[in-house]
């Protein structure tokens, strides 16, 4: 776990820091520079770009995380691998741009009664569907080299500076929104071309293929797991993505801006879980190459508590604040509180779960994760046609937690049945006690007078309970030496 707990650190480091930018960008500037209806095109876009990319990539990201290994040779340049990486995922672009221009009025016909500044911008999904798809191809390679802290800082911190600087031109009055619009869609091909630059900083971007290393088998042996990999992929994106499109559609942009940021404020709860995944997946990769059930069942399990705990103190630190939190915002954003609280649950479900998703994509059964994938969009959007119209954006955020509640018992249960392993141990439960204790304790706090001093004092409570759960309880070896590890590296600063 090494490896794992470094780069996992440093990832975490650095999501934060871009939560922090992104806080501010959604909670404060977006809000109250864009009219809501316009901050929500921004996100439906974005989601239909990120399913898009998805689709058109032909599952090559997940290629080159199941694969990589085979082609691993720093000698030989890896074989060219990238060259294939990023040419196979061209084709798809393509096809999905012919697809979209040919049913570009039912797809804005869609969004039309409620939404219509969507179709006025239609176009640009092409230039950002090229973008998001690439970044996302490079980023699956940089982390096959067991390197992900790059794209955590491009993704997590650089481009959300670059949004931050467009949407203070915009309200400089420097451009109209159209521009606006264009220069947001830019901050994506930014991202994606220092990727490309870095790749080539440190030396690893070769385009040159060799064919010699493609057998016939292997061939044969990528193209079942692009197709398996791709479906499960989209499917599982849509999963991720189809509230935002959904409540965009039957609702309207403005309410689905309103989803949009309590969206983003649980998804603060998962940024430990995101970077435990980025350096996790590639090395249960290489763990199931070698058949090494040990180390696969030991990332799994302490994958588990280890989420649930680092996710449930941010989730006491966010809920128990939730009134300041919405202090930043126009009136009209109040009403998304109850969407905090059921999306919260369900990545709180998801992180407690544990790595289920990456054991079995990276594993010689991972046609499973398209069939299972693919019944939960289907209870997905059901669930969203009878939730939306009678709850509204809180009914997108119930349909959600009851879809991810399904898909982790039943991944977890098909691990256990594969392979024998759990991510539970009675350590769960007491941790779940402890995080409970912690909520309500720091919830029952009474109001200071000062809300900056209310705030952080809720949360201060909140997080020395769970410390002081963490050490007497017993619950998390890892997190005890990080906590150690951290307590001495502020003192050592202070001495010096």
């Amino acid at each position: 776990m090494g490896l794992i707990l470094r780069q996992s650190f440093a990832n975490t480091i650095y999501s934060y820091i871009g939560a922090l930018i992104g806080f501010v960008n959604v909670i404060w500037l977006f809000p109250y520079v864009l009219e809501a209806e316009q901050f929500g095109l921004t996100r439906v876009m974005i989601s239909i770009g990120i399913v898009g990319a998805q689709v058109a990539s032909l599952g090559m990201g997940n290629v080159t995380i199941r694969f990589f290994p085979l082609f691993r040779n720093p000698g030989r340049r890896h074989f060219g691998f990238l060259f294939f990486a990023v040419t196979v995922p061209l084709a798809g672009y393509l096809l999905l741009s012919l697809l979209g221009w040919i049913f570009q009025s039912p797809l804005i016909q869609f969004y039309a009664d409620d939404s219509a500044l969507f179709g006025d911008y239609y176009l640009l999904l092409f230039p950002l569907l090229f973008f998001i798809l690439y970044f996302h191809i490079l980023e699956s390679y940089i982390r096959s080299l067991f390197d992900t802290v790059a794209a955590t800082f491009f993704q997590d911190i650089l481009l959300r500076l670059f949004q931050t600087a467009v949407v203070l031109i915009y309200y400089f009055g420097w451009i109209p929104f159209g521009m606006f619009m264009w220069m947001f869609v830019g901050t994506f091909g930014l991202q994606a071309l220092l990727m490309l630059l870095y790749i080539g900083f440190k030396k690893q971007l070769f385009f040159i293929p060799d064919f010699t290393i493609l057998t016939l088998p292997r061939i044969k042996s990528m193209a079942d797991y692009a197709a398996y990999a791709f479906l499960g992929s989209v499917t599982a994106m849509t999963l991720g993505n189809i509230d935002m499109l959904m409540v965009g559609g039957m609702t309207n942009l403005a309410e689905t801006a309103v989803y949009a940021v309590s969206l983003y404020l649980a998804t603060m709860i998962k940024i430990p879980s995101k970077a435990l995944i980025k350096i996790s997946q590639p090395l249960i990769a290489e763990a199931q190459y070698k058949k090494d059930l040990n180390t696969i069942s030991e990332i799994y399990t302490k994958s588990s508590i280890n989420q649930m705990l680092v996710g449930g103190v941010i989730f006491i630190i966010i809920g128990v604040n939730l009134d300041h939190v919405y202090q930043f915002l126009p009136a009209e954003y109040h009403a998304g509180a109850y969407v905090f609280l059921f999306i919260g649950l369900a990545k709180m479900i998801d992180m407690t779960a544990g790595l289920n998703a990456a054991i079995i994509r990276t594993s010689s059964w991972y046609r499973f994760d398209l069939y299972a994938t693919l019944l939960l969009v289907v209870l997905t959007i059901a669930t969203n046609l009878i939730f939306i119209p009678i709850f509204g954006i809180t009914g997108a955020a119930m349909a959600t937690a009851l879809s991810v509640l399904v898909h982790n018992v039943v991944y977890v249960i098909y691990v256990q049945v594969r392979l024998g392993i759990h991510p539970f141990s009675k350590k769960n439960l007491t941790g779940i006690a402890v995080l409970i204790t912690a909520l309500l304790v720091a919830w029952g706090i009474p109001e200071f007078p000062v809300w900056g001093i209310d705030l952080i004092f809720r949360a201060a409570v909140g997080v020395a309970i769970v410390t002081v759960g963490i050490f007497v309880l017993d619950l998390s070896e890892d997190l005890q030496n990080f906590i150690r590890q951290s307590a001495a590296s502020l003192i050592r600063r202070k001495r010096d």
